[in-house]
């Protein structure tokens, strides 16, 4: 009789043992998925593509500075309601070249780009 119940006790024990490495395993576990949970990444790389696109197209300097600060203007006037923040500062060096330095970001994330 007293055979049972060290096999109950050490299943008993092997249980606790379990669950409790199971509940500090999941306070160390790692999400992966946070990083695609956030839209700052898709956001700088729309930026950047509109970018290049208004480069492609501008016809002279002039046109060229305003049509990039109307468009970083649009974008944050529309994302800053949303929470996020982005800062720039570019240099028009000719027709269609200009160089620039973005930040992108929100609470999780921050995106820079020189």
């Amino acid at each position: 009789m007293k055979g049972e119940w060290y096999i109950v006790a050490a299943v008993l024990f092997s249980f606790s043992l379990l669950t409790l490495f199971n509940i500090f395993e999941s306070y160390s576990r790692i999400d992966y998925t946070s990083v695609l949970k956030n839209d700052e990444d898709l956001i700088f790389l729309n930026l950047v593509e509109e970018i290049n696109k208004i480069e492609k197209n501008s016809e002279n300097k002039i046109n060229l500075a305003g049509d990039i600060e109307d468009l970083f203007d649009i974008f944050d006037e529309c994302l800053s309601g949303k929470g996020y923040y982005i800062g720039y500062n570019f240099t028009v060096i000719s027709k269609n070249k200009i160089n620039y330095a973005l930040t992108i970001g929100r609470k999780n994330m921050l995106i820079k780009n020189y």
